[in-house]
């Protein structure tokens, strides 16, 4: 257990933004991160330190990371944890919450927690790495029919599209569904809370150790920082263990929301053709027709220029980048990735093949 630091924070964001691949928006994020750090100091507990009924609820959001108009604040992300936790029923004491998946917004999501002193951050989350759809951060749940689970999301503003609370009980690949096309009829976005899980199940399912992956990742950046975009490029490549697979000027971006999803191809002018597939998060890449990096390997896309990662909706096309690729080994990851079931929409939205690549069954 320790007393987690508005530096932690700071280094969480930056880790998370790449473990994200450039989703939450990092000044967002540390703006974020600042509110918690305003009302309270959260702390982070590892699964060991607690006991196997223990019980934790998963902090999320739904909806396009491309999305720019706001339409969720911290307190729809309070909000929903209310209702969640309102609306289940069962053993235990909830103990905790976790991140569904990484991103710039990560310590935002500890506002709870320091606001409440029962409420430990867990070092956990229910995928190691940003995913695009509900279910893959299931933790194996997503095909299940016979396992309900509690989820509320909350977001919206009242002159766009009106201000929306949902609460839902069942599987959760259904519940998922109506969430996701609930955040599109709210114009783009929802904050969510889902569970509780026990700590038993976490240590099994989840991808334990998520939160800290982060901060050591985050670490490394702040030490890069001022040396240039090639020292921070190093620092995110050598941490994670990835590779470059190249770098050059961004020669087109095709990627549109599509059923609420930002989908599309980015292609890199390395000298070879390097393309991206693009849903939400980078699912492929291919160079001159071969894949070289699949779901839920990572891929991110880096400005040459300070090795910082934004989101695939917000490349220019002529902006020199750098792509690197993390094995799937080096990533802490949820049991969801490894459910066939959950790339059903991503492959129906490209059109191009990740099971089998991403050894799913």
């Amino acid at each position: 257990m320790r007393e987690l630091t508005f530096e932690d924070a700071r280094a969480a964001t930056l880790g998370g933004l790449v473990f994200g691949a450039g989703g939450g928006g990092l000044e967002r994020g540390l703006e974020a991160a600042r509110s918690v750090f305003q009302v309270g100091r959260p702390v982070l507990v590892e699964l060991d330190e607690l006991e196997g009924d223990d019980q934790v609820m998963v902090m999320t959001a739904v909806g396009a990371p491309g999305t720019t108009r706001q339409l969720v604040w911290p307190r729809d992300g309070l909000r929903a944890l209310e209702l969640a936790c309102e609306a289940w029923e069962g053993h235990g004491a909830i103990v905790g919450t976790m991140t569904a998946h990484p991103g710039a917004f990560m310590a935002g999501t500890w506002l709870a927690n320091a606001l409440d002193p029962h409420l430990a951050v867990i070092d956990c989350n229910a995928n190691g790495r940003g995913h695009p759809t509900v279910a893959m951060g299931g933790m194996g749940l997503a095909s299940s029919t016979d396992i309900s689970v509690v989820q509320a999301a909350v977001g919206g503003v009242e002159d766009h599209a009106g201000h929306v609370e949902i609460v839902a009980r069942g599987p959760i690949g259904i519940v998922s569904d109506i969430l996701h096309h609930a955040s599109a009829e709210a114009g783009g976005s929802l904050l969510a809370s889902r569970g509780p899980f026990p700590v038993e199940f976490l240590r099994e399912y989840g991808a334990v150790g998520a939160v800290s992956a982060c901060i050591r990742l985050g670490e490394a950046m702040i030490a890069a920082e001022g040396q240039g975009g090639e020292a921070m490029v190093a620092a995110i490549c050598d941490t994670l263990g990835g590779r470059e697979l190249g770098r050059g000027p961004l020669r087109s971006t095709d990627v549109a929301m599509r059923e609420n999803w930002d989908v599309g191809t980015l292609e890199v002018d390395t000298g070879s053709r390097l393309v991206i597939w693009v849903c939400n998060e980078y699912m492929a890449a291919e160079i001159d027709g071969e894949r070289v990096a699949t779901y839920p390997d990572l891929i991110v896309t880096l400005a040459e220029s300070d090795g910082m990662p934004t989101p695939a909706a917000h490349r220019e096309p002529g902006e020199r980048i750098v792509v690197l690729s993390v094995p799937r080994e080096r990533i802490p990851l949820g049991a969801g990735v490894l459910e066939a079931s959950v790339y059903r929409d991503p492959e129906r939205l490209l059109g191009i093949e990740l099971v089998t690549h991403a050894g799913a069954s």
